[in-house]
């Protein structure tokens, strides 16, 4: 083997000229090619700080043929460029999603659509409404002109079932919140939502009611933002249960189906419910000696519009059943006769397809306090011919409301209050001081009261005497009054009822030569 000098890689051998010569030599490198040492100093001499490229320079540039320096794409440039990418697309989808903190939605709801929902926790101050005056009937007061009023359609509602709410007498064009309160006390209601009337001042949205209204009473409120004009409404809530079995899974109150029912005691009385548990049981059954009931017809009773559940409670076993059944929504009609009439006449109602057997409760101009009356319906779920007296005070156009007890339908039916237009004739149409006259009066309300004025204005008007019409609202020869001589060149008279309200007018010694 060949002999290798142990001593070539020692670092002092290689600085020797003389070895480095031998290594050149052996290499075959030019003579021309090899710089010497002076050369080699100056190549390596540190040129000034202010030329020395730092390292962002270095990488990121080049030079070219020409001497111009090109920009070369580095990883900072790159990492950089993805930085300000993530952040603009996070700006972004900021403001896609509403901004910083979420945009207001002030955009209008029209009428007959659903209301514009609000967030769940926002609540509004509720402005007490204007309290209308009021006149009796019968035993009970009733408004004596229409203001706002809303009802809610059905208005037995389950904790998250949808309703309508519906009315009238609100400014055309406004926009009216929908506002939920708890209890009747409460000064702020929750918003559900906002809908704008229409050109006849009518609204009509639909609403869910909240789950966390749970199965208590609430009051719905509708005022017209900037105004003093608000409604209200109760909303009855019911509560519905599982599941079972029935041979008809859909119709109305009224409405006949069979059950069939196992797995209870022997001979045991069962109560049967309809979307409730508690209460009084719309009838009973009974089982056989296997404890079940095997095609037993039944009513359909009261429940909420939507799903609901017939429901079976044996009283011994406390055992239960129950069957799924959709319940269809009740839209009762009704008609007022004779649709226009005066104070103290009789208008006769009549309705239909409210829940069999229940009370109906009638209301005028206003769906708080007391009704004005109720009524009794049938089996079939009619009214039929109820009767009373317009009273006097109520003018032009009034709103009946009727609203089943149980079942919560609701119908809106009106009439209108025509004025009296009452006549009165002279005996005479002139005279000489000293002539008396007296008076035939018709039109006036039956059996009202008149008072007769002679003379024109406030301060000139003097009271000459009252009298009594009939039950026609007639009466001849009645009132007596004897002209003065300042009356000679003419006066006029005034005739008012009491009741009513109607004014007769009439004259003597006028141009006309007779009575107005």
């Amino acid at each position: 083997m060949p002999e290798y000098d142990d001593d070539w890689d020692v670092p002092e051998d290689r600085d020797d000229p003389e070895n480095e010569e031998d290594i050149l030599e052996d290499e075959d490198v030019p003579d021309e090619d090899v710089p010497d040492e002076e050369d080699i100093l100056e190549e390596e001499e540190i040129p000034e700080e202010e030329e020395i490229p730092d390292e962002e320079n270095t990488l990121g540039e080049e030079d070219t043929p020409d001497g111009d320096k090109k920009k070369k794409l580095t990883w900072k440039t790159v990492l950089l460029a993805l930085v300000v990418f993530a952040i603009v697309g996070s700006l972004v989808q900021v403001v896609a999603r509403g901004g910083f903190g979420g945009a207001l939605n002030t955009t209008g709801g029209g009428g007959g659509s659903a209301p514009k929902k609000e967030h769940s926790r926002q609540e509004q101050e509720i402005r007490p409404p204007k309290q209308p005056k009021t006149i009796k009937l019968g035993n009970q007061r009733v408004p004596q002109a229409s203001g706002p009023i809303i009802v809610i359609n059905p208005g037995l509602v389950n904790p998250g079932g949808s309703a309508a709410v519906e009315g009238g007498g609100f400014d055309k064009k406004a926009t009216v919140d929908i506002l939920l309160k708890v209890r009747k006390s409460d000064t702020k209601g929750r918003a559900i939502g906002s809908v704008r009337s229409d050109k006849f001042g009518s609204i009509y949205a639909r609403f869910t009611m909240p789950e966390s209204a749970g199965n208590r009473p609430a009051t719905l409120v509708a005022q017209q933002r900037g105004s003093t004009k608000a409604a209200e409404a109760k909303v009855i809530t019911g509560g519905a249960v599982g599941t079972a079995k029935i041979n008809k899974l859909v119709g109305r109150p009224g409405d006949v189906v069979t059950v069939t029912a196992r797995g209870f005691r022997p001979g045991e009385t069962i109560d049967v419910f309809w979307g409730r548990t508690t209460g009084i049981p719309v009838t009973t059954l009974h089982t056989d000696s296997s404890g079940g009931v095997g095609q037993a017809a039944i009513k359909v009773g009261v429940a909420p519009t939507g799903s609901s559940t017939l429901v079976l409670v044996g009283k011994r076993s406390k055992t239960t059943a129950t069957a799924p059944f959709q319940m269809l929504a009740m839209y009762p009609s009704m008609k007022s006769k004779p649709y226009a009439l005066k104070a103290g006449q009789r208008i006769t109602l009549s309705a239909n397809k409210f829940a069999p057997g229940e009370r109906v409760l009638v209301y005028i101009n206003s769906t708080g306090g007391l009704p004005a009356f109720t009524a009794q319906a049938n089996g079939m779920g009619q009214i039929r011919d109820v009767a009373f007296n317009v009273p006097f005070g109520l003018k032009g156009r009034q709103t009946l409301m009727a609203i089943g007890d149980q079942s919560r339908a609701v119908v809106r039916s009106g009439f209108t209050v025509l004025p009296y237009s009452p006549s009165a004739e002279p005996s005479a149409f002139g005279g000489r001081a000293g002539t008396t006259l007296s008076f035939y009066v018709a039109g006036f309300a039956p059996g009202e009261t008149v008072t007769a004025y002679a003379g024109s204005g406030s301060k000139g008007q003097r009271k000459i005497g009252t009298f009594q019409v009939d039950s026609r609202g007639k009466a001849s020869a009645v009132g007596s009054y004897k002209i003065t001589t300042a009356d000679e060149s003419g006066v006029a008279f005034q005739l008012i009822g009491q009741k009513s309200g109607g004014i007769a007018k009439a004259s003597i010694n006028m141009s006309q030569g007779r009575g107005d």
